[in-house]
């Protein structure tokens, strides 16, 4: 496709404005084409302008209006009709369907500052025309004058607007008349709906508007948001067919303004904001809704309560609507959750905008006019409760007073209301050319030249200018929002004579709103973080203001905020940690989350600090080398006495960089137990190895060979945060020993498997490893240590199926290799059987049950315990490992350790079917990733969902789910958990479908 040549297409245009203004003047004997561009010098879009002044010409022509004497009496006419033809294509569709109201453009004066637009006038302009021979037009005549006369209104105001050297003066008395006008089209409407409905009417109504209508900042072109409340006539019972003929009337108010006809639509009216959003019912009384903000609302429409504001229909019943339901906007901001629910919904708006129009989207984007809007409304839900003042609706009321009353300093509550102005403009004049929704700055560039225009009528009208212009106040505001919420809290924490004035009480209602739950506490840590003219306290209270928002975006911001200063008096006296609070964004936000988030990972944190360097760069995040975490090992404990203590060192900086990548969400749940399992195998071996040296040289015995077999979770390499290390310990004399060394073996060898176990569980400010040996044969009465033949004797003669079960996890980790491959050679006929006789079948699926009947804690919910629960990891476990006891000798791919492993390989060979197989993958992942959550969270394990909603918030953020999404969580676990069970019922117990 040929590109075209700009300079082509400009003279094509100058060609056809040229063309059509000499129409023009052909018809009214005017000289506009001589010199088009000085001509139409006013138009933000000269060909347009020129189009349109011949359509308003050819309509007058043919309604027998007389143009050029019009022209000719008024010395306003022709501006007004090519800023109008050249802004907006919309009016002028009026203006031809219209012509008539022409004559008004010439003569009527200013619209914004006269009479005619105040409330009452409007009102009185609609009854007016819709009064005929002392009745009211109803039907399509009724539609009809309802909708010309409300265009012929907004056609002035697009005049006056288009044609004012300094839109963004006059931007919010625009804003005020298009929503005065709603309102006055509403009550007209009403009046309609009333006089149709006729003397049968017992209902009336009250009309409510809520968003940018309620607050009267209504753009140009808008849905406009309501909802209705209604009650029985004066005299009249509440009844079903009062409630009906309110709907009714509700209903046809909508049908007027909205609906099909001759003459379009105004715009869509949007009901969704009613209790119960569209399936709730369209007209409430106003009991109803007091009933269901009381018990059922949720946080967002407490907010949206806001901007309620009653505009048409009964009077009375509108004042009893502020007066018992609009109150109910004050409580929101003590509401659990409300402040990280809010946001959550912005985050959710922000990220359905199309990528590439982020940058371009002024209502939307970051930085545009919701984070405007946004950032004072939470301002009000905070200080609203205290202060009457602050309880107005619309954005640039309410910043003046948050300025007058010291919540935002003056050079704040400025650049908001200057940047708000101005998008408004811009918005306005993207709506203004088509009368359609648009917020979204164009990519073409004639257009994006002509919208230029439109917002700068006079000096440099050009697109850098616009463009430079919008990007200040959009960063500016984006810079803001942090800064306004919490720099006043540090200045008051510390006196600051530079402070916005803000009290302490004021700044603890703030924090309290955040989240915060001991606001004096949090005062006391940021001014001992704060205070001070030295160089860390200015550091730190640079970063503070935006770390206090991000410790508030987590679960618990105190301790955030505890863990931050406790982080940081171990720190301040370095270089590099003050340069990483200064200069890295992405380490300081995510060091916020951590510490607000896990206290598991904040633990180790701190008895690592230096690791927090980690936290800027995810690269020295990702999963260390085996061998290189086994080479560390080696390097310090060779340089200390106390070996296994380095080496639990080394052990506890791996921990942390997992849980530290884990509460980031850099890892997945394979990974995350691949590197927990790297970890705690390779801490055993090498304890192992430095306890056999220690040991083996005091007591002069070394010749034997030692090893170390990991068993259930830690066998299966899915070990979480706080899983035991289940072991069993085999041993084999060498050739060398003398008979009084090979009796002392056993007892040495039980010692060295006892150093080991007491090292590596001995408390200190490293995680443990958890030896536990009680699976062995015979159990805790059973030998510590065997040899391989003691092993393979019991296992011939003694051996129960469970402990075959139990050996399908069995895996050497640490010590000789040679032996870990003997004894799984030995193990191996046992737990990968020719043939399973049915009676170990009937005994594997009775011991299964009395498990869930006897080990589940009592009082315990069955649904939610996450091992031995309905659908848990233990049936899931159970179902593979029959499989693999049944299937594994004929099909190879069963032999592994790994539970997902071996239910891949099931489904694969035809086992277990793919959907069977998928749910019970879900289950075990579900559960899998809820159970290392919660210790990431609470920093101890747990066994079951929890019932608490900060625990169950905390977990599903841990896991990715939006603010807000404990519930939902619950239901993907009890639903993933309910279908495992179906399957295990089926495949273990063998159940046939129809009897689960």
């Amino acid at each position: 496709m040929r590109k075209k040549d700009p300079a082509r297409h400009r003279s094509q245009a100058l060609e056809r404005t040229q063309r059509f203004l000499g129409q023009f003047d052909e018809m009214l004997g005017t000289q506009l084409a001589q010199d088009p561009e000085s001509a139409l010098a006013a138009a933000a879009d000269r060909d347009s302008a020129a189009l349109g002044l011949v359509r308003i010409a050819e309509a007058c022509q043919q309604n027998d209006i007389n143009l050029r004497q019009l022209l000719d009496e008024s010395p306003i006419l022709l501006n007004r009709l090519i800023i109008v033809s050249g802004g907006s294509e919309a009016t002028v569709d009026h203006l031809v369907r219209w012509p008539q109201f022409i004559r008004t453009l010439a003569h009527e004066p200013d619209f914004i500052d006269s009479l005619a637009s105040t409330p009452e006038a409007l009102e009185d302009t609609f009854t007016e025309a819709l009064a005929d021979k002392g009745s009211l037009l109803t039907g399509d005549e009724g539609i009809t004058a309802l909708r010309r006369t409300y265009r012929d209104l907004v056609t002035r105001l697009v005049v006056q607007d288009l044609e004012h050297a300094q839109p963004e003066e006059i931007v919010e008395d625009v804003t005020r008349v298009l929503s005065d006008l709603a309102a006055a089209v509403f009550q007209a409407a009403y009046k309609i709906a009333e006089v149709e409905q006729g003397e049968r009417l017992r209902a009336r109504i009250a009309v409510v508007a809520m968003g940018k209508c309620g607050a009267r900042e209504l753009n140009y072109v808008s849905d406009v948001d309501v909802i209705f409340a209604y009650a029985p006539r004066e005299g009249e019972e509440l009844d079903d067919e009062v409630r009906e003929q309110a709907t009714h009337l509700a209903t046809r108010v909508t049908e007027l303004i909205s609906g099909g006809a001759h003459e379009p639509a105004l715009w869509e009216i949007d009901t969704a904001l009613r209790p119960e959003g569209k399936s709730g019912a369209l007209v409430r009384t106003i009991d109803e809704f007091v009933q269901y903000y009381q018990k059922v609302a949720h946080n967002w429409e407490f907010q949206a309560l806001l901007k309620a504001r009653p505009i048409a229909g009964c009077p009375e019943l509108c004042e009893q609507f502020e007066d018992d339901v609009s109150p109910f906007v004050w409580t929101a901001g003590a509401r659990s959750g409300f402040v990280s629910e809010v946001r959550s919904m912005r985050r959710r708006v922000v990220s359905l905008i199309p990528k590439n129009e982020l940058d371009r989207h002024i209502k939307l984007g970051p930085g545009g006019l919701r984070d405007v809007e946004f950032t004072v409304q939470l301002l009000q839900l905070v200080h609203g409760p205290h202060d009457e003042d602050l309880r107005v609706r619309s954005t640039g009321g309410a910043l003046r007073i948050l300025s007058s009353h010291n919540y935002l300093a003056s050079h704040e509550a400025r650049t908001l209301a200057s940047a708000y102005r101005f998008m408004r403009v811009v918005e306005h004049r993207l709506q203004i050319p088509r009368m359609a929704r648009e917020a979204v700055l164009p990519e073409r560039a004639s257009k994006l030249r002509a919208l230029a225009r439109s917002v700068y009528p006079v000096e440099e009208r050009s697109v850098d200018r616009l463009k430079k212009e919008l990007a200040g106040h959009m960063r500016a505001v984006r810079a803001l929002h942090k800064q306004i919420f919490y720099r006043p809290i540090l200045d008051a924490a510390t006196g600051s004579a530079q402070m916005s004035t803000v009290s302490e009480a004021v700044a603890r209602d703030r924090l309290t709103a955040f989240g915060y739950q001991d606001p004096a506490a949090a005062m006391r840590h940021i001014r001992a973080l704060s205070t001070g003219l030295n160089r860390v306290a200015y550091v730190q209270r640079q970063v503070l203001p935006a770390l206090l928002d991000w410790f508030s975006r987590g679960v618990d911001p105190d301790a955030g905020l505890v863990a931050f200063r406790r982080l940081s008096e171990g720190l301040s006296h370095t270089t590099w940690y003050l340069a990483m609070l200064r200069d890295s964004g992405v380490a300081v936000k995510n060091m916020a989350r951590v510490l607000s988030l896990s206290r598991f990972a904040s633990d180790l944190l701190i008895s690592h600090p230096q690791s927090v360097q980690w936290l800027g760069n995810n690269e020295r995040l990702q999963p260390s080398e085996p061998d290189a975490i086994a080479t560390r090992m080696r390097e310090r404990s060779r340089r200390r006495d106390d070996g296994v203590a380095a080496i639990r060192k080394v052990y506890g900086e791996e921990i942390l960089r997992t849980s530290l990548a884990d509460t980031l969400g850099l890892y997945d749940l394979d990974t995350v137990m691949t590197a927990l399992t790297n970890a705690m195998d390779i801490t055993v071996h090498q304890a192992l190895s430095h306890v056999r040296m220690r040991l083996d040289a005091m007591s002069g015995i070394d010749d034997y060979r030692f090893c170390i077999i990991a068993m259930g979770r830690l066998g299966g390499a899915e070990i979480g945060y706080y899983s035991d290390a289940d072991v069993m310990f085999v041993y084999e004399p060498g050739e060398t020993l003398t008979p009084a060394q090979r009796e002392a073996l056993p007892s040495h060898a039980k010692q060295v498997a006892l150093t080991l176990t007491s090292e590596l569980e001995t408390r200190s400010a490293e995680p443990i490893v958890d030896i536990d040996a009680d699976l062995r044969p015979e159990g805790k009465s059973g030998p510590l240590v065997r040899t391989l033949s003691s092993y393979a004797k019991y296992y011939a003669a003694w051996s129960e199926p469970w402990e075959a079960q139990a050996l399908l996890r069995a895996r050497p980790i640490a010590g000789d290799e040679e032996l870990g491959q003997a004894f799984t050679r030995l193990i191996d006929p046992l737990r990968y059987p020719e043939e399973v006789p049915e009676s170990s079948l009937m005994q594997m699926r009775r011991l299964k049950a009395r498990m869930e009947s006897e080990r589940l804690p009592r009082g315990g919910d069955k649904k939610r315990h996450l091992k031995l629960g309905t659908g848990g990891l233990s049936d899931v476990e159970w179902t593979v490992q029959m499989l693999q006891l049944q299937h594994a000798h004929t099909h190879p791919g069963l032999r592994t350790t790994s539970t997902l492993d071996a239910l891949h390989a099931a489904t694969q060979n035809g086992l277990i079917d793919e959907d069977s197989a998928h749910k019970l993958e879900a289950a075990w992942t579900i559960a899998s990733r809820v159970r290392s959550a919660a210790v990431l969270y609470k920093g101890r394990g747990s066994d079951s969902l929890p019932t608490d909603e900060t625990e169950l918030e905390a977990i599903a953020l841990l896991l990715g789910y939006e603010p807000g999404g404990g519930y939902q969580l619950v239901d993907d676990y009890l639903g993933a958990t309910r279908r495992a069970r179906k399957v295990m019922e089926h495949v273990f117990f063998g159940f046939e479908p129809e009897d689960i």
